[in-house]
């Protein structure tokens, strides 16, 4: 069935699991500036803001790896 990525940044606690996780599975590298998803905190608000890059592939590895459910793979509605 197909699988769409649901986003929650209001869930999200800032761990960057989804982006190390996304430089891993496209560069090999342990390092957040490979990644094509970033997650930029909002200091005087205590959020965080999650976006992709244009060369996001969309694997949907980041939302595998979130462990907080900010990113989440569900089934496509209407699939």
């Amino acid at each position: 069935m197909p699988q769409e990525m649901v986003i929650n940044p209001g869930k999200c606690t800032g761990c960057c699991t989804c982006a190390l996780t996304c430089a891993i599975t496209n560069h090999d590298e342990f390092d957040l500036t490979k990644a094509y998803v970033s997650i930029a905190r909002n200091e005087f608000a205590g959020t965080f803001a999650i976006t992709f890059s244009s060369l996001c592939r969309h694997c949907k590895k980041c939302a595998l790896a979130c462990p907080s459910g900010a990113l989440r793979v569900v089934e496509a509605a209407g699939a």
